[in-house]
């Protein structure tokens, strides 16, 4: 299943409480596989961005990202080697 992240939280992603309220809306649907579209993403914290990873890592859901910018690439990349060094 893809969901497009910006037309369903905004473009841009601020805070842990988004990144929680993700994740525990993906862990309530019986789809076993997520691609999230960042398409419409224009920018996003390094709070979001290690509260989305720390939460995916939990989750028995297969989660994926696709078309992130280069610098929303390199601010999740960031937290993701934060969150799961």
């Amino acid at each position: 299943m893809i969901i497009n992240i910006g037309a369903e939280f905004g473009t841009h992603l601020e805070s842990n409480e988004i990144a929680s309220e993700l994740i525990e809306i993906l862990n309530k649907i019986p789809e076993k596989e997520f691609i999230l579209d960042f398409k419409d993403v224009l920018f996003v914290t390094m709070n979001f961005a290690q509260a989305y990873y720390a939460a995916k890592s939990e989750s028995s859901k297969k989660i994926s990202e696709i078309n992130l910018s280069d610098t929303i690439k390199v601010t999740m990349g960031a937290a993701d080697e934060a969150v799961n060094p």
